[in-house]
């Protein structure tokens, strides 16, 4: 009797507390809701303002309180003109003025006059903006039409057009109307013009549909010939994915899609062809396949009449400038080799002449600026431990050039800024000095230039800045963070910590919950994502609020993100320490990290840590588990690229090199670490990802369980590989780390819902 009184003593006690926790857990999960993606994103007016120059002019959209408006100008000297939305959607027949933000509208400047070309319908339109002087005021008539061809590309002396139709190219003189049939062997898989398209299949309402492909021709000046080439998918093997709720019928739909795996020699590429508008003769160069990992801005006509192409190699160990005549003869003018990659995020051409240009390299340990000269010598533009991270080009008419670099101030290594520095290598010039990280866009005549910077606690600042020193001319806008500020928000904490080498220093964020109260004790969760090609702590405010961070934080832990060893727009040997070793995952860099911020603020509680990841930062917090569970307890893996060999083979080429140089694919593998398992793990993925194949999470499923360990395996149904906004996985990705992690108990099926 004694017992079961004492039992039932402790039962009634814990009722009520029991109740104000989960009471506490739903105001948690409620105030998680409001920085849901959708939710605090329209929190935040022009926290990143569109900005395109067009000529001489220039058009942006604003956002207002009474919805996104767009402007242009003729010039910085012209005034500003307002898109007429109710003049264009009278234009357009439209009954109503359309949500603009479903128009996908873009403005553009012609020797006509302005145009704007969107979608509406499911069709393809194009608006000309007249004004028409005669009224006073003058008076707006726009005029729209319905675009028949819109991947046609016209010739710049507007005689011919060039264009791919049922996969075959067709030439149009457009005085006449005649079309001349250039091809007639094209095919799905064997295409003319048309651009390798990255995921092959497009989810539209949870069925999978082949994509409008994009086009590319590229006219010689003198509008005789053209540039193009056919995609050829022929021998490419496939991948297949499983939909099991099709959105008719009841039986399951199989999807394949080309896709060729890391060391398979059957794969897609293009070969390169130059058109002869006089001749109607379509003839492809000597040129090897090109990797359709080809960047088609590296391409261009020169005065002397060549067209000049920079290839890209399997696996990215080398650029190739090649120089094709219009016979299609193709000779090397210069090359750049690595015995690991080529970083193409960093490589940038810029021309002076035909026999002379600035490109970027890290041949001296960091990317910087070189000049090569027609007699042959390369000449060094730049130099320090910075990092050039964008060539804008070179004003010829000044013998000076302009790049983004960062590192090379103090603070943030990541911040971008510009620089103006002169062909001889001199007068090496900053002009934007503001402590943040500058986005810039530099007018055609670099008389100009815009700039967005900003920094996670500042909101963003839209400007126009004169090229010359740098001075503000105009500012478009500053992002209005007052209804977020409103909701208790505040900016995530930046850090810097010693790497494992105990000097290279490394950054991060610290995201708290609202109510944070640095006398309790807080679980730690870690957002991974150690890929080489980029970093996961954001530096701007539109990354600094809009987060998968954020909301976490509100349920109670300590969100932290770091980038580690291995990630990019460090040095050359800061990249370097991933290379064929992406299952370190900065394993070693984010526990000492933790510790040393856990020794300076004693709030952390790393007796509870888990972390979580999307695709490569998938692979990471799944890996966090199978090699690191003395420390890490639970992990949310979501579309994890779990095994190297099963992803796109172009990925893992470059960072992990040939599978056949070694046995690091498989010393990389997370199912070869599956028997290590320790702690929770939940593993998601939609069976629509044609990014990463479900099969990579199936995988590593079957390869715990043939281990006798236990996981948890979630499928979301006619989902592909963006879940940012699902807010089905959302909640169960919060309400796995505060049943496992916390230890305590979600509120059941918590609705997220959207505009709340």
């Amino acid at each position: 009797m004694t017992v079961r009184y004492v039992l039932m003593t402790a039962a009634l006690l814990s009722m009520p507390l029991a109740a104000s926790d989960l009471s506490a857990m739903q105001s948690a999960y409620q105030q998680a809701q409001q920085y849901f993606y959708p939710n605090v994103r329209p929190l935040v007016l022009n926290a990143e303002l569109p900005f395109y120059w067009q000529q001489q002019g220039y058009w942006f959209s604003r956002q207002q309180a009474g919805g996104r408006h767009f402007y242009f100008a003729d010039s910085l000297q012209q005034p500003v003109r307002q898109l007429d939305m109710a003049e264009l959607a009278r234009a357009l027949g439209a009954g109503a003025v359309p949500d603009v933000d479903k128009l996908q509208l873009q403005l553009n400047r012609s020797d006509n006059g302005w145009q704007a070309k969107l979608q509406y319908q499911q069709q393809s339109w194009q608006c000309d903006l007249a004004q028409s002087p005669q009224q006073k005021p003058a008076q707006v008539q726009y005029q729209c039409q319905v675009v028949t061809q819109p991947t046609a590309v016209k010739s710049p002396d507007k005689r011919w057009q060039l264009n791919s139709v049922a996969h075959n190219l067709q030439l149009t003189e457009l005085s006449t109307g005649r079309v001349q049939q250039l091809t007639t062997d094209g095919s799905a898989d064997y295409a003319w013009g048309e651009l390798n398209d990255w995921y092959q299949l497009d989810q539209i309402n949870g069925a999978a549909h082949a994509p409008k492909r994009s086009t590319q021709f590229v006219w010689s000046k003198d509008s005789r010939f053209a540039a193009t080439f056919v995609l050829d998918r022929r021998t490419m093997p496939s991948l297949h994915m499983l939909q099991n709720m099709p959105s008719q019928g009841h039986s399951a739909v199989l999807h394949s899609y080309k896709r060729a795996l890391p060391g398979n020699d059957l794969r897609s590429h293009y070969q390169l062809a130059i058109v002869d508008t006089h001749s109607g003769k379509v003839t492809l160069t000597q040129l090897p396949p090109l990797e359709t990992t080809q960047n088609w801005g590296d391409v261009s006509w020169h005065d002397d009449g060549f067209f000049y192409l920079v290839a890209r190699d399997r696996g990215m160990r080398a650029l190739t400038l090649w120089q094709i005549n219009t016979a299609g003869v193709a000779t090397i003018k210069w090359q750049e080799r690595s015995g690991q990659f080529l970083d193409y995020a960093k490589h940038g051409i810029a021309w002076l002449d035909a026999e002379q240009f600035v490109f970027s390299s890290e041949r001296d340990g960091w990317n910087h600026l070189y000049l090569q000269q027609r007699s042959g010598e390369t000449r060094q533009l730049t130099r320090g431990d910075f990092v050039v991270r964008q060539l804008h080009g070179v004003d010829h008419k000044n013998q000076q050039l302009y790049f983004s670099a960062s590192g090379r101030e103090r603070g943030d290594p990541y911040f971008r800024y510009l620089y103006r520095i002169k062909l001889d290598g001199s007068a090496l010039t900053l002009l934007t000095p503001e402590y943040a990280d500058h986005q810039v866009s530099l007018a055609p005549d670099w008389q100009h230039f815009y700039d967005s910077y900003s920094r996670v606690d500042l909101p963003t600042v839209s400007t126009i800045r004169q090229s010359t020193d740098g001075s503000l001319l105009q500012t478009l806008a500053v992002a209005d963070d007052s209804a977020l500020r409103a909701t208790g928000w505040l900016p995530p904490e930046p850090f810097s910590v010693p790497a494992r080498d105990g000097t290279t220093p490394l950054y991060g964020l610290i995201y708290k919950p609202v109510n944070f109260d640095p006398a309790k004790r807080y679980a730690v969760v870690q957002h991974m994502y150690a890929g080489p090609h980029t970093i996961v702590s954001a530096k701007r405010f539109s990354r600094g609020f809009a987060n998968t961070e954020t909301p976490l934080a509100q349920l109670g832990v300590v969100v932290i993100n770091l980038d580690p060893l291995g990630t990019a727009h460090r040095s050359r040997a800061f990249q370097l320490h991933s290379y064929k070793n992406l299952g370190d995952i900065g394993g070693p860099d984010y526990i000492s990290g933790l510790q040393q911020l856990a020794a300076k603020r004693p709030y952390l509680d790393l007796s509870r840590v888990g972390a979580y990841g999307h695709s490569a930062g998938g692979y990471d917090a799944a890996r966090a588990l199978l090699k690191y569970g003395d420390f890490y307890k639970v992990a949310v893996a979501s579309a994890g690229n779990h095994d190297h060999r099963m992803s796109k083979a172009w990925w893992p080429e470059m960072w992990m090199g040939m599978p056949d140089e070694g046995e690091h694919y498989d010393s990389n593998s997370n199912m070869t670490l599956a028997h290590q398992l320790e702690g929770q793990l939940l593993l998601a993925t939609g069976d629509l990802d044609n990014n990463v194949n479900p099969a990579n999470s199936f995988r590593l499923a079957a390869a715990i369980q043939a281990a006798g360990r236990d996981v948890d395996l979630l499928l979301l149904a006619n989902k592909d590989h963006d879940l940012r906004e699902d807010s089905y996985f959302t909640r169960r990705r919060w309400d796995y780390f505060v049943r496992h992690l916390l230890q305590q108990t979600p509120p059941a099926f918590f609705p997220i819902k959207h505009g709340s």
